[in-house]
């Protein structure tokens, strides 16, 4: 066998070596997790099968409840309280089962309280959920000092409910609960820290090359997305139903279009009338005047400010086509899918002529981190009125800049023109859904910094149609808004937005350095609030402190620097900052910040402090992340320290997961949460994330 033979046959058993490891590895791997599932995860349903004794509390005592007959076991609770209460318990008691049958589907809240060897007089635990077909929320554990005296279980139930009684357990057998979606997502978490810690998932091999794997690969991820976006859309029913009449705006809007006006049939209130300040909402609450919260009001009539484009792209046409109204969260679905597309086609516009070098994975992860942010699993999972203009212009930003840059590199003049046309139209769109983010407009300076003042090529004599084709859009679309605002408020300038009637007046309202000051640390640096209680991520109230004014504000998840771990690497932006320049985008994802910024101070003055306004802005600083990862990523791979950054990659995706997922299962608005709205959802993971 000659030398190359011998070389061969190295290699081919080399590469069996290392396939058969990986192959013990990932046996390894699946042992892990099913080991993890069955033992960890079900830690209290192992315990229980090692306590000695188990008790059957026969001598319970029940207040609240009337026995509806002799020897019956079903009580009448009258007052909406049972509480039921086992005296001179004496035994070491390290669970609790509670044998009741309720009404209804409806979630029961109960309350222990006992005595113990350590506590002489009653005290209480957390208030705990029984869910009717959850199994179990039926048990408890608890840990008391010693051995347990008296046990009470106050339960609390809709007055004139029947409720079956059985009796209470303790040292019960908990049951076994194996969860195949759980031990997915572990297999999943495992092969990623794998793959990550291995190293091949960065090679220079995989990089992006636009095989037909990797855009079967993409288009695989890009659905799945969708179809997640889709199950988030209604894990909140109360956005499904939509029974706030003020989120019909758009709704009613289309009525209007279709009747050729643009103001609402609705007639204002004599009192709203002749009040002397409309927007003053505290004042026509305190006198009892009647008015239509969030609408736009203006001289006599109701309007709606939210802008127009997505009336006149969804809720309008499906009105004129079908009779029937388009619901406000099929809207911001659909604008969340589109975004969904923009993103993934940015991504790879991006690698493809700046950064040729990354691996496929980084891509496919940084698009999925994209629109996996917390901040945009914040509005699919509560897809209300006030969202849907918000999505639309992220679509819309997304959308524009990819086609700006697909333009910019485009070989054929034809195909350029219609890239900046149909990109300067994408860009333009955003005035008629969330005029704020038309700032990102102004990255059209950076990005053609080159065409526009040394080559010539655009805003000059030399290619007047690439310049038609990126103004002319703008020009229409600003045409067709100005038109509209002009017949609604007798100016092309004013959207209506003042015109509220909220929580405040908005006609008021003006710059203040304080609360522009306050808006930059909430809306960017905040930290977020972990508890150890689930879902562990807490909503937080926002509190004026020493702001010596009024303060619009809400609650929030932490900052966007701070509660999206992605967004930490821009404190890294000087060891990418030669790569960025080398590439020409390193003020362009300057400019991103800034806008990010700029927007943060416009919507404090113009609004206030609201956790959904953090998407307004977040795309700016999410787009100079992504920028510098990709430059750290090039870099990485010359000095073969790719590894180390994925390793880096993979822990951040974990971090965004933990974020999202508070987020997403949250209670900081007490009248749009999982808890309250799908409590049978929310109490199911929490059982599964109990051990």
């Amino acid at each position: 066998m000659g030398r190359m033979g011998q070389m061969r046959s190295k290699i081919k058993k080399g590469g069996n070596g290392r396939s058969h490891k990986g192959g013990v590895v990932c046996l390894f791997l699946f042992i892990g997790v099913m080991l993890a599932e069955i033992f960890i995860f079900n830690f209290s349903a192992w315990k229980s099968l090692f306590y000695k004794e188990r008790f059957v509390f026969d001598k319970i005592e029940i207040e609240g409840g009337t026995q509806i007959a002799e020897g019956a076991r079903e009580y009448e609770v009258e007052e909406g309280i049972l509480v039921l209460r086992v005296a001179g318990v004496d035994e070491e008691i390290h669970n609790l089962l509670f044998a009741l049958d309720f009404p209804g589907e409806e979630g029961v809240p109960y309350t222990v309280m006992l005595t113990d060897e350590g506590n002489a007089y009653p005290y209480s635990l957390p208030e705990g959920m029984l869910m009717p077909g959850i199994e179990k929320s039926y048990y408890t554990n608890i840990y008391p000092a010693g051995k347990v005296g008296d046990i009470t279980v106050q339960f609390q139930v809709p007055a004139k409910s029947v409720v079956a009684v059985d009796g209470i357990c303790g040292n019960a057998r908990i049951p076994f609960l194996f969860s195949a979606g759980r031990a997915v997502l572990l297999l999943g978490a495992a092969a990623l820290l794998y793959g990550a810690f291995r190293g091949s998932l960065g090679e220079a091999k995989n990089q992006c090359t636009g095989t037909r794997g990797q855009l079967l690969t993409t288009a695989a991820a890009a659905l799945l997305l969708t179809a997640m976006a889709w199950k988030l859309a209604h894990i909140n029913p109360i956005c499904v139903t939509s029974p706030w009449p003020h989120h019909k705006q758009y709704q009613e809007l289309a009525e209007a279009m279709a009747k050729g006006q643009v103001s609402l049939d609705f007639e204002p209130s004599e009192g709203l009338l002749q009040a002397p300040n409309p927007y003053d909402t505290i004042y026509l609450q305190a006198n009892g005047i009647d008015y239509r919260a969030d609408y736009a009001y203006f001289e006599g009539k109701y309007y709606v400010y939210f802008g127009i484009v997505p009336e006149l792209l969804l809720y309008l046409p499906c009105y004129l086509l079908t009779g029937h109204h388009l619901p406000n969260y099929i809207a911001v679905f659909i604008f969340y899918s589109g975004f969904i597309l923009a993103v993934f086609a940015l991504l790879w516009e991006m690698i493809k002529r700046w950064f040729p070098k990354t691996p496929f994975v980084f891509y496919i992860m940084l698009s999925i981190l994209t629109v996996c942010s917390g901040n945009y699993l914040f509005v699919i999972a509560r897809p209300d009125l006030y969202d849907t203009p918000i999505m639309a212009a992220n679509m819309f930003t997304a959308a524009g800049l990819w086609l700006w840059i697909r333009g910019k590199y485009a070989i054929s003049s034809k195909g350029r023109s219609i890239c900046y046309f149909l990109g300067s139209l994408s860009m333009a769109l955003v005035a008629g859904c969330r005029p704020q983010m038309l700032l990102f407009s102004f990255l059209a300076i950076p990005l053609f910094w080159e065409e526009v003042i040394r080559k010539r090529e655009l805003f000059g004599g030399k290619n007047k149609g690439d310049t038609a084709c990126i103004c002319i859009p703008y020009l229409l679309v600003a045409a067709g808004i100005m038109y509209y605002n002009n017949a609604r408020f007798g100016s092309p300038f004013d959207f209506g937005a003042a015109y509220s009637l909220t929580s405040n007046d908005m006609t008021k309202r003006g710059f203040n350095l304080h609360q522009a000051c306050l808006g930059l640390w909430h809306y960017f640096f905040r930290p977020p609030v972990v508890e150890s209680d689930f879902p562990y991520l807490k909503g937080v109230q926002i509190a004026s402190g020493s702001y010596m004014g009024k303060l619009n504000a809400e609650y929030t998840y932490g900052g966007l620097l701070v509660g999206n771990a992605f967004l930490w690497i821009l404190f890294w932006m000087g060891k990418g900052k030669k790569i960025l320049k080398a590439k020409g985008v390193y003020v362009f994802a300057c400019a991103g910040i800034a806008v990010s910024v700029a927007l943060s101070v416009v919507d404090v003055t113009g609004a206030g402090i609201l956790q959904r306004y953090m998407v307004d802005m977040i795309w700016g600083v999410w787009l100079a992340a992504t920028l510098l990862c990709l430059a750290l990523a090039e870099k990485a791979g010359e000095k073969g320290t790719q590894r180390g950054l994925m390793i880096c990659l993979v822990l951040v995706c974990f971090l965004q997961m933990f974020y999202g997922f508070g987020i997403v299962l949250g209670n900081g608005d007490l009248s749009v949460n999982v808890r309250t709205s799908n409590p049978g959802l929310y109490y199911y993971v929490k059982e599964l994330m109990s051990f």
